[in-house]
């Protein structure tokens, strides 16, 4: 056998086995409606979309429109469906990792390349990317922008239109995360320093740089242009979604991004220490610099998007993965390498949400319970999900109480004043249409403002009564949650 009849034969055999890992490390959750929350908005929102409703308009969320639009695609082709959901989720993680061993073997032998690809599958259940957080779907964009530039940065022709591609994927990275940007302009710096390397004149090296700035805003440009056609009033609910919105929101106490800090660091800090271990061992070997400084100078660019959001969610994590593997894999190029994957490997296993079938099971159970209870409690009427899944929101079409259908925009304290309404008025503008089933779910002390939480109490003493409850749970959309029917109505018995 030829050495490219092997290399081919290996390519096979890795991608196959990355597709495995990624299917056995995201499929428990596959059939679960409201396995994150996040991810039951988006479905909703490309939904609305398909329906010719508009992002910031009609339905309200400070997401970007290229991650409306993709699930837009999602929706059309399998309508609410979480099963087509995941598995387009999974495509895409599985191409991610795909594209991480291609970078990795720049750096490290095809073993360790595969195990970095690998780690990347492991670790994304753990923050949050089981799912289809948007970093599943914008990170294979930012690899795939690296992965070109390392390309041309192994030939000696001009890299112009390489250049080119790679801000093209980095401009749609970032109309699904504007963060990305950060690491967008990496990429973008790294193409200047090879014309700069090359000794590209001062004209050329000025309108390259021009030229890729505007291919990456163009995806952009494009979102935009829609909304500036529709008028001022459109083009100002996109701009005040996009750009404004997110530093009107609040910040938790200074103790809860403490804790952010602490579960960043719980399950990442082992793959850090491989990582610093690994760039440093390719550090020192000088005949792969270049390569080398343009992996951690993308390190450094994740590191630098994931400090620029003063607050945290466990998602915010995911874009780090990429680079940390890719330099992982040099340390499992070692002689202990495959030791210290294996025992990494079982040590996220411990975390347990890959293996969790059993809880899984018992949410999709018990948010099928409340559907029902929702389903026999409307009569004709309108659900309104003040706090609990925003899934019933797809389950139910016919009736939307308000354009702010992700429930924390109106509940959350930390969204008071930053949604582009007073949330106390929109509050009782909701519960002024007597909606025939409220959702709602026990807040922790803190999360809620105190005239929103009177104002909801008082209008369900007064008019409603529960009609289901569901115990405290581990589960962040159905615990302590609680169906009421309007009083009028004639309901299914209270459970």
């Amino acid at each position: 056998m030829s050495s490219v009849d092997r290399a081919t034969s290996r390519a096979s055999v890795a991608a196959l086995l990355i597709v495995l890992v990624a299917v056995a490390t995201r499929i428990v959750s596959w059939w679960n409606p409201i396995a994150h929350v996040d991810d039951q908005f988006y479905l909703l929102g490309g939904q609305e979309l398909l329906r010719g409703h508009w992002p910031y308009i009609d339905i309200w969320d400070r997401k970007p429109l290229g991650l409306f639009l993709i699930y837009a695609g999602i929706a059309a082709i399998g309508g609410s469906s979480v099963l087509v959901l995941n598995l387009v989720a999974t495509s895409f993680a599985a191409a991610t990792a795909m594209v991480v061993r291609q970078i990795a073997m720049r750096i490290a032998g095809p073993g360790a390349a595969l195990m970095a690809a690998l780690t990347y599958l492991i670790v994304l259940p753990l923050y949050g990317g089981q799912n289809g957080q948007s970093p599943v779907f914008y990170n294979l964009f930012i690899a795939g922008a690296f992965l070109v530039l390392l390309r041309s940065a192994e030939r000696q022709e001009p890299p112009l239109a390489a250049a080119m591609g790679s801000m093209l994927l980095c401009g749609l990275a970032m109309i699904v995360k504007p963060t990305s940007f950060v690491e967008g302009g990496m990429i973008g710096l790294g193409y200047l320093w090879l014309l700069w390397r090359r000794g590209t004149a001062a004209v050329p090296f000025a309108l390259t740089a021009a030229t890729m700035i505007a291919v990456a805003l163009l995806p952009t440009l494009l979102c935009f242009l829609p909304y500036w056609l529709n008028g001022k009033a459109a083009a100002d609910a996109y701009i005040y979604a996009n750009y404004v919105s997110i530093f009107e929101r609040r910040n938790f106490q200074a103790i809860a991004r403490l804790a952010g800090a602490a579960l960043l660091m719980l399950y990442l800090f082992p793959l850090f220490i491989m990582a610093a271990i690994g760039g440093w061992k390719r550090w020192r070997d000088h005949r792969s610099q270049a390569s080398t400084r343009l992996v951690i100078a993308w390190m450094a660019a994740a590191i630098f998007g994931y400090f620029s959001v003063p607050s945290f969610f466990d998602h915010y994590a995911l874009p780090l993965l990429p680079p940390l593997c890719v330099l992982a894999a040099a340390f499992f190029n070692g002689a202990s390498g495959r030791l210290w994957f294996a025992a990494y490997a079982v040590f996220c296993l411990i975390q347990g949400s890959i293996l969790d079938a059993s809880s899984n099971r018992h949410e999709a159970e018990a948010y099928a319970r409340s559907r029902t209870t929702v389903a026999a409690s409307m009569q004709g009427g309108c659900v309104y999900v003040f706090d609990g899944p925003s899934r019933l929101y797809v389950d139910f079409p016919q009736c939307r109480p308000t354009k702010y259908l992700f429930p924390d925009h109106i509940s959350l304290i930390t969204e008071a004043g930053a949604v582009g309404t007073d949330t106390l008025v929109e509050l009782r503008r909701i519960l002024d249409a007597k909606p025939a089933v409220i959702v709602t779910r026990t807040a922790q002390p803190g999360r809620q403002l105190k005239s929103v939480e009177a104002l909801l109490n008082d209008r369900l003493s007064q008019g409603y009564r529960p009609v289901l409850h569901l115990p405290p749970d581990q589960n962040a959309s159905l615990d302590n949650l609680t169906i009421w029917q309007r009083s009028d109505l004639s309901g299914p018995p209270v459970n």
